[in-house]
């Protein structure tokens, strides 16, 4: 994928020239960039690209003028030999400063420092098995491969005197084993400070509690021939710190990230026989698209608290968190009251239902695709519809649409041919639609459907 300053970019890049330095990149006008895919550095929220190193990276972009050419891979291992052999410019990833790590690669300046995590079940009671770090004898402990991690538990087991079973995955993110933990699929397995502070939000079952490490720097990693390239980027990274813009992006992703990115926590009562002040207004412009007001309600809920002057940072706003090139085609602005909010969101949920209709036919499993769509965007959906129909899936049903969106997770899938939007991992997208019906079916035990 190209993406320039203000989102994604049609054009094809050119065929990387190996061991490009600065004056190379520049001539080309396009920087070579690898990024993990998770949470906090990068992930698409209503189809827009965010995270604290795609903002990063955008930046750097925009200072030299040059468009993005992202590659998406959690896989360390491969990263370290795409910028050996020369085929990328950087890696835009956690990766912890350390000598002999891999050959013909070099740390820039650090950008911040880092602690790593266990991360375990809690049980019924919120209580864990492993309290201290000496309990972790004997314990099998999965992480990614080529990771810090590996080195830490080696140490731990040294100073501590104990044996740690260390499985480390290839083709596997922090964040997919994370999931696997909270799936009970596995027991263990090790996560950073940062992206701990987002997964505790999504994910309450799990303790993020015990510390692994001392902080350590972080930074990014260029090739080691690129020695002016490596003095540009240090010296833009300088400026980044002192101009403020780095401690800006660190608050926002990383202080508060929950809050920040996705609005307000603040409660909302359905007691007093309403759900919301807007409930007519709900109904009755469900009633024309045939939808449930209650799960169009929860929708809202989920999205803004029925708040209409609520503005993420993504752009996104209103009642219904329109982004902004979406509301203008659904006859929604800022200035736009609830009313005209209402119907701009309810237009783009029957567009997204009219639009999927001739790949589903049962309405109840449709209309949870598109509640899902709603918060991801259409597009790689339409990746899943191919490849259900190439694996001779259906008819469709949420859960299919879904599995086949979690391949996209995978290489093997997102280099299909059938698949013409690339990387996705959709694990949050599964908890907005769970978590939506599931007020949803609490709104159907208080109120009627008319």
């Amino acid at each position: 994928m190209i993406y320039d300053m203000m989102g994604e970019r049609t054009a094809v890049a050119k065929d990387p020239v190996k061991l490009r330095d600065f004056d190379t990149i520049i001539v080309s006008d396009t920087l070579h960039v690898i990024m993990g895919y998770n949470s906090v550095n990068y992930f698409v929220y209503k189809g827009t690209p965010m995270g604290y190193q795609y903002e990063l990276v955008q930046a750097l972009c925009k200072n030299f003028g040059l468009f993005l050419d992202l590659q998406v891979t959690n896989d360390v291992e491969k990263a370290f030999q795409k910028l050996a052999f020369g085929t990328c410019d950087l890696i835009a990833m956690d990766l912890t400063v350390a000598e002999n790590r891999y050959p013909r690669i070099t740390f820039t300046e650090p950008l911040y420092n880092m602690r790593s995590i266990l991360v375990q079940r809690k049980d019924s009671l919120g209580a864990v098995s492993v309290k201290d770090l000496k309990q972790l004898n004997g314990k099998t402990i999965l992480i990614p491969r080529k990771t810090i991690y590996r080195r830490q538990l080696l140490e731990l087991e040294d100073s501590l005197h104990i044996d740690i079973n260390i499985l480390p995955m290839g083709e596997v993110g922090t964040e997919d084993l994370c999931n696997m933990v909270a799936e009970d699929k596995i027991d263990f397995t090790i996560c950073d400070d940062h992206l701990a502070r987002t997964l505790w939000a999504y994910y309450p079952d799990l303790d993020f509690s015990l510390i692994i490490s001392k902080p350590l720097p972080v930074a990014w990693v260029v090739n080691s021939e690129s020695e002016k390239w490596l003095e540009k980027l240090n010296a833009w990274i300088s400026n980044f710190k002192k101009n403020g813009n780095l401690a800006f992006l660190q608050k926002k992703y990383f202080d508060n990230p929950i809050l920040y990115i996705f609005g307000s926590p603040d409660d909302h009562s359905i007691s007093g026989g309403t759900i919301s002040k807007y409930d007519d207004l709900i109904k009755k412009y469900s009633a024309e698209i045939g939808w449930d007001w209650r799960l169009v309600a929860s929708l809202i809920y989920q999205e803004s608290r029925f708040t209409t002057d609520f503005q993420s940072p993504s752009g996104a706003f209103g009642l219904m968190q329109l982004m902004p090139g979406t509301a203008q085609r659904m006859g929604v602005n800022y200035n736009s009251n609830a009313e005209e909010q209402l119907k701009g969101g309810l237009k783009l949920l029957h567009y997204m239902d009219t639009a999927f209709t001739p790949y589903m036919d049962n309405v109840a499993e449709r209309h949870k695709v598109v509640i899902a769509a709603y918060n991801l965007g259409m597009a790689h959906f339409y990746d899943a519809f191919e490849l259900a129909k190439k694996q001779g899936k259906g008819p469709l049903t949420y859960a299919i649409v879904i599995e086949c969106l979690k391949c996209k997770s995978k290489p093997l899938y997102y280099n299909d041919p059938v698949v013409k939007f690339g990387y996705i991992n959709p694990w949050y997208v599964e908890r907005f639609v769970r978590e939506i019906y599931a007020r949803y079916n609490a709104y159907c035990a208080v109120f009627s459907e008319k």
